[in-house]
């Protein structure tokens, strides 16, 4: 899929489940029960083992789009295009990587966590900049601030989201926002698939509630 259309559909859905599982087998179940609840955007980090079979074997599926993450190095993103990734995510400020892409036509998310790297990013044409961790910087109030001095810049935010702030990212104009992990996977082991369902359905009707209501500051330019 062609990049801007890709980011224009993330907008629409915003949720993002990230996947950081033990094994391929857990990554799978994972993505599987995540797109049970309606979410339509998946990342599979490279710390998942397998994670390239893991992408692939997703990437076949027509209700998500499936991504790669914790991705730091050009041979792992031109690995995981290769697969049929639709998008790669890093942790830090890989900026190396836009290129690598772009060329491919897919979406790039760096990491960055101030000012000086949210330009660079910027600069370097990513697609959306990643905040991480957007809890410990501020959450949703780092967001407002940072949309002051770089108003054309699309945000993903990763770390802390929870269905107590997820409203808040919503309506600050974030595009992307990632459900972590750790996060996930504690509740698809203690609570079981059935719950595990329920409450990323919450999520989603949250982000479609806060999508009806204006922005309190403004929208991501798309």
């Amino acid at each position: 899929m062609d990049r801007t259309k890709l980011i224009s559909e993330l907008y629409a859905s915003r949720l993002v489940a990230v996947v950081r599982s033990k094994s391929a087998d857990e990554a799978l179940a994972l993505a599987r029960a995540a797109a049970e609840g309606g979410i339509k955007f998946v990342e599979i980090t490279f710390s998942v083992p397998g994670a390239l079979d893991v992408i692939k074997e997703l990437a076949a599926r027509k209700d998500i789009h499936v991504g790669a993450g914790t991705v730091l190095a050009p041979q792992q993103a031109e690995r995981a295009i290769g697969v049929g990734a639709e998008f790669i995510v890093s942790p830090s400020l890989e900026l190396n990587l836009v290129g690598i892409c772009h060329m491919a036509n897919l979406a790039c998310f760096p990491g960055a966590a101030t000012p000086t790297e949210i330009i660079a990013a910027q600069r370097a044409r990513a697609d959306l900049v990643k905040i991480f961790p957007a809890d410990l910087v501020g959450g949703p109030y780092f967001i407002r601030q940072m949309q002051g001095p770089f108003p054309d810049v699309r945000f993903m935010v990763s770390g802390g989201v929870s269905l107590n702030n997820v409203t808040e990212y919503v309506r600050v104009g974030v595009t992307a926002i990632c459900l972590g992990s750790a996060y996930l996977e504690t509740l698809l082991a203690e609570k079981g698939k059935k719950h595990f369902i329920k409450e990323v359905q919450r999520f989603v009707k949250l982000v479609a509630k806060a999508q009806k209501k204006k922005p309190t500051s403004r929208k991501s330019k798309q």
